[in-house]
């Protein structure tokens, strides 16, 4: 009994199939043939309209990090009432209130403040812009870094190349590798960067979308504040990361010459260190931060040292090791005020200062 089941098992396994389906390269053809075609037919047009000059110029604003650096580079080439001019990362611009320095020095200042992922040649770009769009109105050049910042060793190509294409007026280059290299084929990257970005706000992640909104409103927040930005997380000392051994990456020599060169003669060059949160760093922080500060002034030939400003403030003042908060950026903003009218009375009684 026990065969015979087994026998009957093994022939219902093995029972002949109804049909069979044969699926050649003509029936796929015949299938995406359409889609493919017209898919590289709009590239096709895409190209051919960027190239005739028929869409918009580029302005990928699609994220806050790119809404950033055009609005940044545009502020930097358009005609500016401001005698003070702010460039530096990220702690420049989320640190200082442009607003409140131009009512504290009575002199219009700009915030032109970028990312750290850039490097100093990169910050020089916006520096030369602006002089050159508004010629014998700009005075004095505020460099601020993080001392974060002082250490990266390698800048991220990614971003100062999207600086740059915009700059210069070409589409952004995508990612890199197959897909990246299918995206621009395909006119993905130029559709998205010439009319989605200008017709369809991007909404942004976390606290910042909670805070700003879309990237239309980031970039209306950052004209409204003379290019100053408010960092509205909170600092959680038990979250936070890295650490406090901060020093000067070598490549920073070489790139401070760089960045000089595009300070134009007659322009002061003033340069400072951003604050850390207080709990974050060790008794010896501040000595470091001068021994810093006095080395890169060196290699910058800076008219003025910001040797004044703290070091280090409270962390309820700050919304990441990084950034301060609103508060935090009112109360530093005091404080660069007050070291910018000393050093430029300083310096202004130098031997051979220019007036």
């Amino acid at each position: 009994m026990g065969g015979t089941s087994a026998k009957a098992m093994t022939t219902a396994r093995i029972q002949p199939r109804s049909h069979e389906c044969v699926f050649t390269a003509r029936d796929l053809a015949a299938i995406a043939g359409a889609p493919v075609a017209v898919l590289l037919l709009l590239a096709a047009l895409f190209h051919l309209a960027a190239a005739a000059g028929w869409l918009p110029a580029p302005r990928p604003t699609l994220d806050m990090d790119r809404t950033l650096l055009i609005h940044q580079a545009d502020s930097s080439r358009s005609a500016q009432d401001a005698a003070v001019i702010l460039v530096g990362d990220s702690s420049c611009l989320m640190d200082v209130s442009a607003e409140d320095l131009t009512r504290h020095l009575g002199q219009s200042a700009l915030n032109l403040g970028l990312l750290s992922y850039l490097d100093l040649p990169s910050f020089g770009i916006l520096v030369r812009n602006c002089a050159h769009a508004n010629p014998e109105r700009l005075e004095t050049v505020v460099l601020l870094l993080h001392p974060e910042s002082l250490r990266l060793q390698t800048p991220s190509a990614y971003h100062r190349a999207q600086l740059e294409d915009y700059l210069a007026g070409r589409d952004a280059r995508a990612t890199v590798g197959i897909a990246g290299r299918l995206q621009t084929a395909l006119g993905a990257n130029l559709a998205r960067g010439r009319l989605v970005a200008r017709l369809i706000p991007t909404p942004l992640s976390g606290v910042y979308g909670r805070f700003y909104g879309f990237t239309h409103d980031f970039s209306r927040w950052l004209r409204a504040h003379r290019g100053s930005a408010i960092d509205p997380q909170r600092f959680d000392r038990t979250k936070a990361q890295g650490n406090a051994e901060y020093r000067l990456a070598q490549r920073l020599e070489s790139e401070s010459r760089l960045f000089r060169q595009c300070v134009p003669s007659g322009v002061r060059l003033v340069v400072g260190l951003t604050p850390v949160p207080r709990s974050f760093v060790g008794p010896d922080h501040e000595a470091t931060c001068a021994r810093i500060l006095e080395q890169w002034a060196k290699w910058l030939k800076a008219d003025a040292v910001l040797d004044g400003l703290p070091a280090s403030m409270p962390d309820e003042l700050f919304a990441s090791v990084t950034h301060l908060t609103g508060e935090g950026q009112t109360l530093f903003t005091q404080r660069l005020a007050a070291e910018l009218q000393t050093a430029a009375m300083a310096w202004a009684s130098r031997p051979g200062a220019i007036p």
